[in-house]
């Protein structure tokens, strides 16, 4: 231990005695280190850091997928029968999203509410903070209305008084008495505002007990204590098997999807995090092989030193440990330094990523992230210590004395120099190809067409179903406020509908076309799904979506309600190639056939390639809409400017109707591409600061190598070399392990970039112009990183190098 502690006192006053060298390589570590450790502190928050919720691994989340829909709501019997056969959960309960009208408190306000069957908290282990949890007599059709509500909406609706339980609040038009709240913080997809129970809404004889209405929202549960998430997932297999052998129409080709609800709440977020996180280590690697470099050159100028000790008795394992010591404490320098730079990563990370990251905002410098820190520094400093120890305390004794302290090794030392410039070149290569790819594929999104006009529309969020019961009452609103808004001074066209163009849909059905005089014959599990657009007479319009064959809804149509339906191309290429699809008919719902009167242009949801599921159109006046979304086209003027004239006419026909969401199509498109944003500018990032490190390494290690061969080349000039042969000669040198790093890095880029296949849009992940350009644009900056030694070489004065030792 004695020896240890005099080899750190020795190595540290070795470091303080070179400051430029010291300030370099700390700067270059800080650099590296930190970037790492503010993009592990998102990666522990998000991906490694428990859920906050007891024995949070032995919750389980469920969805029913098909074919052409991944991820989709359960059904209410389904749910029912999983929750009675199955044999590896405990509890099983449902959840989705409900907004809800709250009202005798001044405006209406929408209310953020998730419905959920009985079980919910118990499946969660969570109590209420005051008050009780659901019963299971509660969750009963008809039963009184009951309501848990979140902390925050505690404070807010109620000023946190400790009697809250047993108070009364109105919400869809109907008395809830609040029976618990919530600890703080407590929240399961998303922050809801209060939690109601699902069954006070499943009406026997509804929708709800209809098999293939898949409206009961996704499932959590809790695993048997023992039991596995592989055992659950064969468990409801059997299930499933079941259910589609006694239903086969409704859930033919139907699938369960169970995974941990970590991965759940986690997503797609996981690959981005996991890019990022190896992009940034790629750029400590650089910073490694830079640091290297630096402590070879530096060792080379220490060989006399080595010899002596050697010859004092000092083992090549003793001066090895000795400068790894060195670069450890020259590593945990840089840690601590870069320790600082992560504070204010984090803090840029949260402030300008996008929303939605779940549990972003627990990114911080714990004590797991300075653990991180910790080891990775001392990692760092064994990664860049050992080859330069190694190689430079391996002296030939009798050699190195009798030389009077030039490097025996230097050749040997050179290699290891030059290798490290190929390294670096070769992952600089592959991050630069990354960014470059995320680059084009953003650049082609934006570029690109997607069916509709997003500019000069307004949007914002209605909730007429409670202010508005019924079909006729939800007609004659929308019918009214479409007709106030279209006489507005510069609206052009006015629509409701229940999705925006460009989104991914919320509204799915199957159907069965008319082709040849006769319906399909549609075997289980083929259905035909299709997106489904509930829209007004003038949604085309506002949308800048074109009719190509046929027309639009007429007003009529729309407010009776009538059987008529528009579809896309793509569905009347499908079954009508002909291009007599006019006329013809489809089925969707009971009420009968609908006849096709219109042909719109096809729209693709924004950021996925192709066109995805065919889409149909029908008047909301056969199925009116409960929420629904308001979208008005302005000329010569900013959509916003509009808002408080339409709210006004919202309130002048119903002040009852909640108000939400207001924005613009341009925003809400924008704020979906905020995500490739994001990854594409810190990809970006990684990349130039790789490039930067890069070029800073070959420029040190030709500026070293034209040092040690100043007496050759100043030979060289006095025995007549020109010039423009010295820096030829030493640019194809440097050149040479250029090309060869670019070589490396093209063909490992070829691999790599595999895995951003799912982030790119239009672009392959071996796009041959992105490896053009960033093989020219790499070529020319270390062609400028090569050319400074070179012209440095060239105006050696022979003379001087002559005499040089």
């Amino acid at each position: 231990m004695n020896a240890l502690l005099h080899d750190l006192r020795y190595g540290t006053r070795m470091i303080t005695r070179e400051p430029a060298f010291t300030a370099i390589a700390l700067l270059t570590l800080a650099l590296g280190i930190g970037a790492n450790t503010a993009i592990f502190s998102v990666v522990n928050a998000v991906l490694l850091r428990p859920l906050p919720y007891t024995q949070a691994d032995r919750l389980v989340w469920l969805t029913e997928r098909a074919e052409q829909i991944p991820n989709r709501w359960v059904s209410y019997p389904n749910f029912l029968d999983w929750q009675s056969h199955n044999r590896s959960f405990e509890s099983m309960a449902t959840i989705r999203g409900w907004q809800m009208t709250m009202t005798g408190n001044g405006e209406a306000q929408s209310i953020a509410a998730r419905m959920v069957t009985a079980d919910y908290f118990r499946v969660m282990r969570e109590l209420p903070l005051i008050g009780r949890d659901f019963s299971a007599e509660e969750d009963r059709y008809g039963s009184p209305g009951v309501t848990i509500i979140s902390h925050g909406f505690w404070q807010s609706q109620f000023g946190g008084d400790p009697n809250v339980v047993g108070k009364t609040i109105t919400l869809n038009n109907r008395s809830y008495a609040v029976i618990g709240v919530m600890r703080p913080g407590f929240q399961h997809q998303g922050p809801p505002q209060l939690w109601v129970l699902t069954e006070q809404y499943a009406e026997p004889g509804s929708g709800w007990f209809t098999r293939d209405v898949r409206v009961a929202g996704s499932v959590i549960a809790r695993l048997l204590p023992g039991a596995t998430i592989e055992q659950a997932r064969a468990d409801m297999k059997s299930i499933e098997e079941e259910l589609i052998s006694r239903y086969p129409m409704q859930n033919g080709g139907n699938t369960i999807r169970v995974v941990t609800l970590q991965e759940s709440i986690v997503g797609d977020m996981r690959q981005s995090l996991l890019m990022l996180f190896a992009a940034v280590g790629a750029v400590l690697l650089i910073a490694c092989a830079n640091v290297a470099n630096l402590l070879l050159a530096r060792a080379a100028t220490r060989q006399k030193e080595f010899a002596v000790r050697a010859a004092l008795g000092a083992s090549r394992w003793r001066l090895v440990r000795l400068l790894l010591i060195e670069s450890i404490a020259l590593a945990v320098a840089g840690g601590a330094l870069g320790l600082l730079l992560a504070g204010w990563g984090v803090d840029l990370l949260i402030k300008f990523a996008p929303e939605g990251v779940p549990r972003l905002a627990d990114a911080a410098i714990g004590w797991r992230v300075f653990g991180f820190s910790f080891l990775l520094s001392i990692l760092t400093g064994i990664v860049f210590g050992l080859a330069p120890a190694w190689q430079g305390t391996k002296t030939d004794l009798h050699q190195m004395l009798k030389e009077g302290g030039r490097s025996a090794s230097d050749a040997r030392g050179g290699r290891l120099r030059s290798a490290f410039v190929v390294a670096e070149v070769a992952v600089s290569v592959v991050l630069l190809v990354g960014a470059g790819l995320l680059i084009r594929s953003l650049a082609r999104l934006l570029a690109s067409d997607p069916g509709f006009n997003a500019g000069n529309v307004l949007t914002m969020q209605l909730l007429p179903r409670d202010a508005c019961p019924g079909r006729e009452k939800l007609v004659q609103f929308h019918t009214q406020l479409l007709e106030r808004i279209s006489e507005l001074p510069s609206v052009e066209a006015a629509c409701v509908l229940n999705d925006l163009p460009g989104f991914e849909p919320g509204w799915q059905n199957d159907i069965n076309p008319e082709v040849n005089g006769e319906y399909l014959k549609i075997k289980p599990g083929e259905l035909i799904n299709v997106d489904w657009g509930i829209i007004s007479s003038n949604y085309f319009a506002a949308m800048g979506i074109p009719i190509r064959e046929g027309r639009s809804f007429t007003p009529q149509e729309v407010e009776r309600g009538d059987n008529v339906v528009i579809v896309d191309e793509q569905l009347a290429r499908r079954f009508w190639p002909a291009g007599d699809a006019i006329g013809k008919h489809i089925k969707y719902d009971p009420t009968g056939p609908q006849e096709i009167v219109g042909i719109a242009g096809d729209v693709r949801n924004y950021g996925s390639e192709g066109l995805g599921r065919i889409k149909i159109y029908t008047p909301f006046g056969h199925s009116p809409l409960p929420r629904s979304t308001l979208a008005v086209r302005c000329s010569g003027t900013d959509p916003l400017s509009l808002v408080a004239s339409v709210k006004s006419e919202v309130q002048a026909i119903n002040p009852n109707v909640p108000i939400s969401d207001v924005s613009t199509l341009e925003a809400q498109l924008a704020s979906y591409i905020v995500p490739r944003r994001f990854n594409t500018r810190l990809l970006g990032l990684f990349a130039a600061v790789a490039l930067v490190l890069a070029a800073v390494g070959i420029y040190g290690v030709m500026s070293y190598a034209v040092t040690q061969r100043t007496r050759e080349l100043g030979i060289r000039l006095a025995l007549g070399a020109q010039t423009r042969d010295v820096m030829t000669l030493t640019l194809s040198q440097s050149m040479r392990l250029v090309v060869a790093g670019l070589g490396l890095g093209l063909l490992a880029s070829l691999v790599l970039t595999r895995s951003l296949k799912s982030m790119l849009y239009g672009v392959s992940a071996t796009d041959p112009l992105t490896l053009a350009l960033v093989s020219v644009f790499l070529t020319a900056v270390a062609m400028l990183a090569c050319w400074l030694p070179a012209k440095r070489a060239a105006r050696v004065d022979p003379m001087i190098a002559l005499r040089y030792e």
